[in-house]
């Protein structure tokens, strides 16, 4: 499923949920899905996920065969151990609709900053041409497509950097602690990290696992290198027979509120209700963070942008006024 679209994986595990939920198997649940006539990927999922099972597979390898994700092979394996797999399905529902949603109008907030900016190519191309005397149409056309192809190399470029970093960030902590830092972006960042790592926690606690198993599977599901470096004290920590709560406290990875929680929960007995309010909390907050986003980011391209045509133009009547002094003179 690593080629799936999130928008996609969020139907896919919301019907999965609601027929899980109705008492439906697993194997009666992906054949009631294909009689629905889904369209050729999700069948193809769920025909090599049923011939898995008839091979004696467990539902999580069966899955995990299709190319799934940390944060899904993770929920779903503690789902199956632990008798909760339409919760497991739910758990990924809510999160890739959060992320299909995010994607959506980020992709929304940025239509009209390039429609600018396209404006503001045009724009400050016309008056270096005027300046110069005037050149033919074909001309004209070709030095703008030129600026309009430069300005995509740039945007294309800052994107491919962005995603290299973003790949490199769940193994390296330093690239995961810049990106965090970003404005707005970071804290984005940093809530669906955190979003990810308590929903494997709350899943693995659930099914079971042991307390460094947990949350060796919840720092890997997070896709944090800050995350993951933490997990990894947690695991020594728990594996030598100590409480996870002042190891939460002490750690800078993890929000301050969050850990204190955590340590309270931990001596009261209430993980398991804390760490489902936890996702929820930080699924909201990554919707709020990127709704700011997608009102901010527009803004700051505006601004950019027309910073850019009124230096055009001020260089253009600027040369202007020095050209018709050299005429007088």
């Amino acid at each position: 499923m690593a080629g799936f679209p999130a928008k996609r994986k969020h139907l896919f595990y919301t019907e999965l949920e609601k027929l899980i939920e109705a008492g439906f198997g697993i194997r009666e649940a992906a054949n009631a899905l294909l009689e629905s006539r889904p369209a050729a990927p999700e069948r193809q999922l769920l025909e090599s996920v049923l011939s898995a099972l008839d091979r004696g597979e467990t539902i999580a390898n069966a899955f995990a065969g299709n190319s799934t994700g940390n944060l899904e092979r993770s929920i779903i394996t503690a789902g199956e151990k632990g008798g909760k797999l339409g919760q497991a399905f739910q758990h990924l529902a809510d999160y890739f609709g959060l992320i299909a949603k995010a994607r959506a109008d980020a992709l929304k907030a940025m239509i009209y900053p390039l429609i600018l900016l396209h404006l503001g190519l045009v724009l400050a191309a016309i008056p270096s041409d005027v300046m110069s005397g005037g050149i033919a149409a074909e001309g004209v056309l070709g030095k703008l497509l030129l600026s309009v192809v430069g300005a995509w190399a740039m945007i294309a470029l800052a994107t491919l950097l962005l995603r290299l970093l973003l790949k490199m960030a769940p193994g390296h902590p330093t690239v995961d602690r810049l990106l965090n830092l970003v404005p707005l972006v970071g804290g984005a960042r940093r809530n669906l990290a955190m979003a990810r790592f308590t929903k494997v926690y709350h899943a693995g606690l659930v099914a079971g696992f042991s307390m460094g198993e947990t949350a060796l599977m919840a720092g890997e599901a997070a896709q944090s290198g800050t995350l993951r470096e933490a997990s990894a004290r947690l695991d020594a920590t728990a594996r030598a027979g100590n409480p996870l709560g002042p190891v939460f406290v002490s750690e800078q990875a993890f929000p301050r509120a969050f850990a204190k929680s955590y340590a309270t929960a931990e001596e009261s007995g209430m993980l398991d209700k804390d760490l489902l309010r936890w996702s929820r909390v930080f699924e909201e907050n990554a919707a709020g963070s990127v709704r700011t986003l997608s009102v901010v980011l527009p803004k700051l391209g505006y601004a950019l942008i027309v910073v850019f045509v009124l230096w055009k133009l001020v260089s253009f009547y600027s040369g202007y006024y020095e050209s018709l002094e050299q005429i007088r003179l």
